[in-house]
């Protein structure tokens, strides 16, 4: 009991979140197309199954559909936070080398020790995390975005489209953990004191 106290002290951010509008309503885009398309493999049917179901057939086009937004809506977060450098631009999704590296390593050290580090549009280990999904959610979206063209509507897949579908596969694998570990620190920030997903989702003053 109290060494959760101790880190509920220790967790209170010092400084405000300012994520820009643009980042919040494009991070909430990929938070939905995400969970929404995590949701729908657990029940859809790809084409190339024998007698799939009318709901695993459905889902899947669903599936499709929303994979396209993702797409689009992964574009757009590139090109708004690399391209247009904003909320620290790439540097603060990728600070892998130098002092902001050391940044990292210090803050991971931290949390491995029982201390959550302050959140908000900020690099170091909150941006180096943010960062590695939109890696992994681009990753999905492309390869998914490419399957959209090359995979046949029924029959076997070709060779290309197989070794696509293997590496959507498994890069969404490495999304449910992302989603779960992603969204269970987001919880325990918001209830150790900190006002990151609170600001984050917040759209009216």
């Amino acid at each position: 009991m109290e060494s959760q106290t101790n880190m509920v002290r220790e967790t209170v951010p010092t400084s405000e979140d300012s994520w820009s509008l643009p980042t919040r309503l494009l991070h909430l885009g990929l938070v939905v197309a995400v969970t929404g398309q995590l949701l729908l493999s657990l029940v859809m049917t790809p084409p190339d199954e024998k007698q799939p179901s009318a709901i695993g057939s459905a889902t899947f086009e669903i599936h499709e559909v929303l994979g396209i937004v993702a797409l689009m809506i992964v574009l757009l977060h590139w090109l708004w936070t690399v391209i247009k450098q904003a909320d620290g631009g790439w540097r603060h999704l990728f600070p892998w080398f130098g002092e902001a590296r050391a940044e990292v390593i210090d803050e991971l050290k931290a949390l491995l020790g029982g201390r959550l580090p302050e959140g908000g549009a900020r690099g170091g280990l909150p941006g180096f995390i943010h960062g590695l999904g939109l890696l992994v959610v681009s990753g999905m979206a492309v390869t998914g975005g490419m399957l959209f063209v090359l995979l046949p509507e029924t029959g076997k897949p070709g060779p290309w489209a197989e070794l696509l579908a293997e590496i959507h596969e498994t890069l969404s694998g490495v999304m449910w953990a992302y989603w779960v570990g992603h969204g269970g620190m987001a919880v325990l920030h918001h209830y150790t004191g900190h006002t990151t997903l609170r600001n984050m989702f917040r759209f009216r003053r």
